[in-house]
């Protein structure tokens, strides 16, 4: 039997804070899967340094998170508060440029696609952040720490159960992660290989990433379904909100190709229509653009986020 713990007590967890707790607990998970599940796309720089960026940041929350609402450690509750508040303040803050933006363009307010769940991110975060205040100024009032042989802090089974459980789900979830990770580039596969949405229809697709975003991809489709993919939206939310139209070819019509963004594709670097339908976006150092030959029955995508 171990030596007896020196007495203590603790105020009554409020529900509403063991729920809060698990929601951010679960985030952070996810957040660490995603971050190691970036870190294995080698051939893009910018995944890897994102991978290095948004790692430290769950990781440190989940473990304040825990301490302070399941181990009743005044330091992590205050921790945690200050960290959903920096989180809250950062959605918000994007809620309120990107909805000036929009409605500024003059475009279609994308409410569900992004507006809403950064709303929903803010205000649970600053609930939480709260939540995670007021039970710090509980612990000050009534609490005192536990003491095992003089030492302040030691694991129960508890905490070691918690650990096993976050580190299985992290690995699950980051193995489903890297799995559903498209590669770079691939040729004459279905559309579900596609790294984004193609329509179930596109046959023959071939793709390539390149770095800090830019993709460019071509497949065969008919005309009706190219107009459908397109007006239905195919690039960024920014892009999608300025609604873009399709336009007939009259003067030739150039679009990068996916062989220009890996040297050893087989291939001219890009593709000139002279019959058939175009639709394109630009803006600063962003820009989608798309065709579709009538000749060959082939639709051409090609886009940069920077």
């Amino acid at each position: 039997m171990p030596p007896a713990l020196e007495q203590s007590y603790h105020p009554k967890r409020p529900i509403s804070l063991t729920i809060l707790s698990l929601c951010v607990l679960t985030a952070c998970v996810g957040l660490i899967a995603a971050a190691i599940a970036m870190l294995t796309v080698i051939w893009d720089p910018l995944s890897l340094i994102g991978g290095v960026i948004l790692f430290p940041f769950p990781s440190l929350l989940l473990t304040q998170q825990y301490l302070g609402t399941f181990r009743n450690q005044i330091r992590g509750a205050v921790i945690t508060s200050c960290l959903l508040f920096l989180v809250a303040a950062a959605a918000l803050l994007a809620f309120v440029m990107t909805l000036g933006e929009v409605v500024m363009a003059g475009a279609e307010i994308p409410w569900t696609k992004l507006l809403l769940p950064m709303l929903a991110v803010g205000c649970v975060s600053c609930i939480s952040a709260w939540a995670n205040l007021r039970w710090s100024q509980c612990l000050k009032q009534t609490a005192t720490v536990p003491t095992y042989k003089g030492v302040r802090f030691w694991f129960s089974k508890l905490d070691l159960l918690a650990f096993v459980a976050a580190m299985v789900s992290v690995s699950s979830l980051a193995a489903l992660f890297i799995q559903s990770i498209p590669p770079k580039y691939a040729e004459n596969v279905s559309s579900d290989r596609a790294p984004f949405g193609l329509p179930s229809e596109a046959t023959q697709v071939s793709f390539c990433q390149g770095y800090r975003g830019t993709i460019a991809c071509e497949f065969t489709i008919d005309e009706r379904r190219f107009v459908d993919w397109v007006e239905a939206g195919i690039g960024s939310l920014e892009s999608d909100s300025a609604n873009i139209q399709v336009q007939m070819i009259t003067i030739p019509y150039s679009i990068r190709r996916y062989t220009s963004l890996a040297p050893h594709l087989n291939g001219s670097d890009s593709i000139t229509i002279a019959n058939g339908l175009y639709c394109e976006w630009s803006k600063e150092d962003r820009g989608v653009y798309a065709a579709f030959d009538r000749t060959t029955g082939r639709a051409y995508y090609f886009a940069h986020f920077h």
